[in-house]
């Protein structure tokens, strides 16, 4: 049996009530899960006592039981008492309130303007320290597993787990909304092998008709399918997806007007439907007998890999062109566009969204798995419905992609801002702004209007005259920026200057700390990289050819070293590469993500 931690250390009092501490104030960081150590901060502090939440949960304090035999179950997927929220939402600290309540002490956050009741946890003077918070919250966005180890988790906790092997980053199935209140799409399972990433594309079928009541239906609009289709309105999404996503477009295919006979999911237009994930994973099936690829499983169209779904084999060819890349594609119609496990968007009052109730989902899914096991990819949607009564503006997607590649080519060593700007039409109300950059992008900002257009990105530079409005630095948990109803911006001025965004970000190849180098000995095992070559020279290569790798260390850092280690001298190596716009997340990308409507 794997052991994880082999350190011995002290805990102070923790988790939601003022659970006393137990007669032994020492623990070890042997668990044989990342769950196994967060269990052993209940149990060492007296939270699992018979008067506090050792007893069943109908008597337990807060009808919570965290006994080690019933914690998990207690804990996973479950609706809290003070919010509307479970006490862990698997991937999503935000969604999960045992993490809100114990942060809320710890960090000073406030709970109300989280929706939370009731005070911070626990409710004696001690508190969780830093390190412990972050256990907590690495395994929920880690998944939330009940067995396995999450990478590095407990790094942060004091304890060592160099010895250990992390575990692919897998959730629990999301429970599907109420049949009255919404629906659930699901993609099925996709195969990652270990130590590799991918991003594939394949088309799922669905019909709801028979289950969506009538009151959240509408006439689609045109870009919809127009008004002989009907449609579903909603007021929420939530994507729950495994944490190795890198990133998930999900978009509602739309045949074009002069193809109807692509409505039918039996079209020559799909082909090779076959079960994806479960015990029948890759039988043949019928897209229209929903069920028959059994549980965890669903019929799809097969996946293959494709950036952006071009060039996709097993869909219409309106599915497959380059349009679709940047977000230009007329047949594909976004629904979520999703950069970390879990995506959860509430519309304001009065902004609903729209999906046909029967028809075409397009999967793309980007994801890679640094374990040495083999995983799956799965994705849970849920829709919660809005009423004709309540429905008054349509949602619209905010996607910049002109400048996805503007960066250029950066050498090793060196770094570069990029900036640009977007205008939008008169009547815009933004609800939603974020950003998309891999792994070298550092401090996205975003100054709203007004601001002088540029034309492209030569010269374009950051105001001078302001701090932007908006400022994200982790590329792998950007900054999601939600507009109440009363905070929206109103981008009603006929100058377009007055409608005008400007954004910018640096990309660093190594400039502020040479080990984060672009490396040729750490380019990906990625299926994507052959799609990449195909480019031929419009996106960056996996790695980088003998003639342009640098030294990496010794005296001569940066030098054109070819494949001669020694050239670079005493502690070098010559490993280092350019960096420039691509698909892996060893590549980068410079785009804007958001949702709109216009007023009437």
């Amino acid at each position: 049996m794997r052991r994880l931690f082999a350190l011995t250390y002290l805990l102070p009092v923790v988790l939601l009530a003022a659970c006393g501490s137990s007669t032994s104030t020492n623990t070890k960081c042997d668990a044989d899960s990342t769950f196994g150590l967060v269990q052993s901060v209940f149990d060492a502090r007296g939270c699992t006592n018979a008067t506090c939440h050792g007893q069943r949960a109908e008597t337990a304090g807060g009808g919570l039981d965290l006994r080690p035999e019933n914690a998990y179950a207690s804990l996973i997927n479950i609706r809290g008492t003070s919010a509307d929220l479970s006490l862990v939402f698997p991937g999503e600290q935000d969604l999960s309130l045992l993490y809100l309540k114990v942060a809320a002490k710890t960090l000073g956050t406030e709970l109300a303007a989280a929706g939370v009741s009731g005070s911070p946890m626990p409710s004696s003077p001690d508190m969780l320290s830093e390190g412990e918070l972050e256990l907590l919250r690495q395994w929920i966005r880690g998944g939330a597993p009940e067995t396995g180890i999450v990478k590095d988790a407990a790094a942060g906790f004091g304890c060592d787990s160099s010895d250990a092997t992390a575990s692919p980053n897998k959730i629990p199935p999301l429970p599907a909304p109420d049949l009255d209140k919404g629906i659930q799409f699901y993609s099925g399972a996709w195969s990652l092998p270990s130590e590799s990433e991918d991003e594939i594309c394949f088309v799922t079928h669905y019909d709801f008709a028979d289950r969506i009541p009538e009151g959240a239906t509408l006439p689609c609009p045109e870009e919809y399918g127009g008004a002989d289709r009907d449609c579903f309105a909603y007021n929420a999404v939530l994507l729950a997806q495994d944490p190795q996503s890198h990133h998930a477009i999900i978009e509602s295919y739309i045949p074009p007007a002069d193809k109807p006979e692509q409505w039918d999911p039996k079209n020559e237009a799909r082909k090779n439907w076959q079960c994806l994930g479960g015990q029948k994973n890759g039988s043949t099936c019928d897209p229209v007998r929903e069920g028959e690829c059994g549980e965890r499983s669903v019929c799809a169209t097969a996946p293959v890999t494709a950036i952006g779904c071009i060039a996709y084999p097993n869909g219409p060819t309106e599915m497959a062109g380059a349009d679709g890349f940047f977000g230009n594609a007329s047949a594909r119609r976004n629904i979520v566009f999703a950069q970390e496990a879990t995506s959860s968007e509430n519309l304001i009052p009065g902004v609903y969204g729209v999906v046909p109730v029967s028809g075409f989902v397009i999967w793309n899914s980007h994801a890679f798995n640094l374990t040495v096991e083999e995983t799956t990819v799965e994705q849970y949607l849920n829709f919660t419905y809005i009423d004709a009564s309540e429905r008054r503006y349509q949602r619209r997607d905010l996607l910049r992609f002109d400048n996805i590649f503007a960066m250029g080519e950066i050498a090793p060593f060196e770094s570069t801002e990029v900036c640009a700007t977007f205008a939008v039409e008169v009547g815009t109300r933004i609800v939603l702004l974020s950003s998309h950059t891999h792994q070298h992008g550092r401090d996205f900002r975003i100054w709203y209007p007004p601001n002088e257009r540029c034309a492209g990105v030569s010269g374009c530079t950051p105001p001078t005259d302001r701090d932007p409005d908006y400022q994200s630095f982790v590329y792998e948990d950007p900054l999601y920026q939600r507009f109440a109803a009363d905070e929206l911006i109103a981008l009603d001025d006929p100058d377009p200057e007055g409608r005008t965004f400007r954004y910018c970000a640096v990309f660093d190849n190594g400039a502020e700390d040479p080990m984060t180098v672009r490396r040729n000995s750490k380019r990906p095992d990625a299926r994507t990289c052959g799609f990449a070559e195909l480019a031929g020279g419009f996106i960056s290569t996996c790695g980088c050819e003998p003639e342009f790798r640098a030294c990496l260390g010794g005296p001569n850092q940066g030098a054109i070293c070819g494949e001669d280690d020694a050239f670079c001298g005493e502690g070098g190596i010559c490993d280092a590469c350019p960096l420039a716009g691509g698909v892996t997340t060893e590549d980068e990308m410079f785009a804007i993500l958001g949702a709109y409507y216009l007023i009437d």
